[in-house]
């Protein structure tokens, strides 16, 4: 148990009439998940698995965000292939015992997750800004269960590295969610309407978006998920290169800090089958342009069709 945990608790215990506030309003917020509960090693996973098919397209979300950030992605991709959105850590519907958040964790539990529901290769990989970092890892570790990779404004390990470029910017975020995770239990973060992940989704998802925001759960995980966030960058760092020819396509947005644009064309490098595309808007490109998401998918699955018929001619 970290510190700032032993800290939330005793305060929990300190402010204990705010903490049975806080906590009945969580149960009154309480939304059912729209997926299924798979219990792993370390976790009870919340996961949505949509559609069918050959192929099977992994979406991981980024810092904070759940598996609903998909839900412009998800059910258009499922008409041609099996989906699967999930929630990590104990965001969301999900609840884990896992002591670290990094982007190993979140493999080993993806796997958990494929093996639970006796799901086999080959993966199409989307990963979206922190999100992306896990889905790389997974594409290193696991290269011949890898048909493709989509890169959606992901971050770069760059990003998280503990450097003089970063240190201020790192620390501005650390004690933001340090605070945020201290003063969870009692509701403070509730009180001045601080929510975790995304703020707006389409009209149907606003009370699973007012439940999940304000789980204890989620603050502990996002502190937890940036506190490790530089481990995970090393991960990366010490990873295997993706296999040469591997389909990637990244998608980059302009209306980005020039540090995190800069990052991108590193990863423009990773095979050399990977395509670029740069879109004029800001971060959640996911949402702000999801056909753009959906047709490099789309053009992934595709590919790795022709692949096969070709293969069966070829025998």
């Amino acid at each position: 148990m970290t510190l700032a945990t032993i800290f939330r608790n005793a305060l929990g215990v300190v402010g204990f009439p705010l903490t049975i506030w806080n906590l009945a309003v969580d149960r009154k917020n309480k939304v059912k998940p729209p997926g299924q509960i798979i219990k792993t090693k370390f976790s009870e996973v919340h996961a949505i698995v949509r559609g069918e098919g050959p192929v099977t397209v992994i979406l991981e979300a980024g810092l904070s965000s759940i598996s609903i950030d998909w839900c412009y992605i998800q059910p258009e991709i499922s008409k041609y292939a099996r989906v699967i959105s999930y929630d990590r850590g104990s965001y969301g519907w999900s609840r884990t015992n896992r002591k670290t958040l990094t982007s190993l964790d979140s493999v080993e539990e993806i796997k958990d997750i494929l093996r639970e529901l006796k799901i086999d290769p080959p993966f199409i990989l989307v990963g979206h800004s922190f999100g992306g970092l896990a889905m790389r890892l997974f594409a290193s570790m696991y290269q011949d269960e890898v048909a493709g990779l989509v890169l959606v404004d992901a971050a770069h390990e760059n990003h998280y590295v503990l450097n003089q470029e970063n240190e201020k910017r790192i620390k501005q975020f650390s004690r933001l969610v340090t605070f945020a995770h201290i003063t969870s239990l009692i509701g403070i973060p509730r009180l001045l309407k601080q929510k975790i992940g995304r703020k707006v989704l389409s009209n149907e998802f606003d009370a699973a978006l007012k439940y999940t925001g304000y789980t204890v759960g989620a603050y502990q995980s996002v502190y937890h998920e940036f506190r490790d966030s530089s481990i995970s960058a090393q991960q990366l760092l010490n990873s295997q290169p993706l296999k040469s020819d591997l389909p990637v396509i990244v998608i980059s947005a302009k209306k980005q800090p020039e540090n995190w644009r800069k990052n991108q064309q590193h990863l423009i490098n990773l095979t050399a089958d990977t395509e670029h595309i740069e879109l004029d808007m800001g971060h959640s490109v996911h949402l702000e342009a999801p056909d753009v998401v959906n047709e490099s998918i789309l053009k992934i699955i595709r590919t790795k069709k022709i692949n096969q018929k070709q293969n069966m001619m070829t025998i």
